[in-house]
């Protein structure tokens, strides 16, 4: 799915993902003159989306690793981790930590008064899984902080974080520095103009249901036409 983020619509739907299509697709509309004014594209961690995108647009598009993406796929290497660290508990301990992943993975702010007590608790009876939970907050922060203002001291920053997370010695955790690490200059980026696929992750949203009203579709170009007919016109904008 392409999305248009100045104007708020999907531009158009790809039958495949592969770096062909998307390549074809793009250099179709820079020479059309759809892509005239493209200043950024953002994408999540796909080699195909990343490569095509530069392939066609060159060094004058930035290209940025959506920060959605990158939480996303943190959350994922934490709870690794996290049984990781459980694994070496004894049995009582990790029956007294079940049903408490919600509380490790959830923003502060997203917590019940009773829920933030609950996981203070358990960052104080379970310390090194209370450091891991820091961590998140420590990564969450940077990317909230808005005094960073370029991709060259996001980076810093990030590299610094890096640092400390290798220091846990955990593979899942490790797996996530090795990710970041390899994308890092393309995930700093974020910091220059904060641009998100946030929108997109609505649009597919969008796209789910009328899949799920239809029942499925197997023609393609009828799901097309209809994604097109729903999402694909500018959303007018408010007066002032």
């Amino acid at each position: 799915m392409i999305i248009d983020h100045t104007n708020h619509r999907v531009l158009d739907v790809l039958e495949s993902r592969e770096k062909a299509q998307v390549k074809a697709y793009l250099q179709k509309g820079l020479e059309s003159g759809l892509f005239a004014d493209v200043l950024e594209v953002t994408t999540d961690m796909w080699d195909a989306y990343v490569n095509a995108a530069e392939e066609v647009f060159g060094k004058q598009v930035r290209v940025t690793i959506d920060r959605f993406h990158v939480m996303k796929n943190f959350q994922e290497r934490l709870t690794e981790a996290r049984r990781e660290i459980q694994r070496e508990l004894s049995q009582a301990d990790r029956e007294a930590l079940k049903g408490s992943r919600w509380l490790w993975l959830t923003n502060d702010e997203s917590l019940s008064p009773e829920e933030k007590q609950r996981l203070d608790a358990l960052c104080r009876e379970y310390p090194r899984l209370g450091q891991l939970r820091a961590e998140r907050e420590h990564l969450r922060a940077i990317f909230e902080d808005k005094t960073v203002t370029t991709a060259s001291l996001g980076q810093s920053r990030l590299k610094t974080w890096l640092h400390q997370a290798r220091s846990f010695g955990l593979k899942g955790l490790d797996r996530f520095c090795q990710t970041l690490e390899n994308w890092l200059p393309k995930i700093a980026n974020y910091f220059v103009n904060r641009s998100s696929n946030g929108p997109t992750e609505g649009f597919n949203n969008g796209l789910r249901s009328i899949l799920r009203r239809a029942f499925g579709m197997k023609n393609f170009q009828h799901f097309r036409a209809r994604v097109l007919h729903l999402f694909g016109k500018p959303r007018l904008q408010e007066s002032p």
